[in-house]
């Protein structure tokens, strides 16, 4: 069900689909993984089968690859991860993380369970000490989307997916495109509209985003503390702060709409 919704939104030309099992000892045999990585990959309940779904490159989809100094785009890995039902919640971040850490090409990563599923997408740029490796710069996940239950919001952005919405100039805009496309949901989170942003501004964006979530933490500690308070002064203080905390998100919320 998981790959036929993925077959469904991302369009991809025919020579990109590859559907092809990645064993565990895939990252055993070639990485240095530590003793808490081993266990996710050994735990059947956390990682259940691991399958390259596609490959997108200058062969298989006719977009050629970008190049530079920092960061190298020749060929796009669309990955997809299951896990079951219990673990989803509890692992799946661990399990982004694992797989975007030891594979080095830019990669559209799935993880999912029978009903549910989240995609990952991380900047990588290449490591100074080994060109081989590649260090994250930045880590882009979109909430979790129930298959039996997709809104207006998740439908805009899985549709905005779709391989001919995508700018082809090379393989850095196309992968461009799905960081767009994932910080349009983080932001529609917020603002309730899904846009798929220029990357630039989109970066922009996940800063705000990051500046409102803590804002939100603050508001949540504060509150806490006025909920203690038994002096009436203290009382006020605690809520103007909340207020003003408020108001701040409210300013921030309209940047993202810009």
């Amino acid at each position: 069900m998981i790959k036929e919704l993925l077959h469904k939104t991302l369009k991809l030309p025919a020579n990109c689909w590859v559907n092809q099992k990645l064993p565990k000892t895939f990252f055993k045999r070639n990485f240095d993984i530590t003793l808490s990585e081993k266990k996710l990959l050994d735990d059947f309940s956390i990682i259940q089968q691991m399958e390259v779904l596609a490959l997108v490159n200058q062969e298989t989809a006719n977009i050629p690859s970008f190049t530079e100094a920092t960061s190298s785009y020749e060929e796009i890995i669309i990955l997809a991860v299951q896990t079951t039902s219990e673990q989803f919640d509890k692992q799946k971040d661990k399990i982004a993380q694992l797989i975007q850490k030891y594979i080095p090409n830019p990669m559209l990563l799935v993880v999912y369970d029978d009903a549910k599923l989240l995609f990952n997408v991380a900047e990588k740029r290449i490591n100074n000490n080994d060109a081989t490796k590649r260090v994250i710069e930045k880590e882009y996940t979109t909430e979790t989307i129930n298959i039996g239950s997709i809104n207006q919001k998740q439908q805009q952005f899985l549709e905005n997916l779709a391989f001919d919405k995508a700018n082809k100039l090379d393989l850095r805009h196309y992968y461009n495109h799905f960081i767009q496309s994932v910080v349009g949901l983080q932001t529609a989170q917020i603002n309730g509209t899904f846009v798929a942003r220029p990357i630039e501004q989109s970066k922009e964006n996940v800063l705000i985003l990051e500046q409102i979530e803590a804002i939100k933490q603050q508001i949540t500690t504060l509150e806490n503390a006025a909920k203690k308070e038994t002096q009436v002064a203290e009382m006020v203080k605690w809520n103007t702060q909340i207020n003003e905390n408020r108001k701040s998100i409210e300013s921030l919320t309209a940047k993202l709409n810009q």
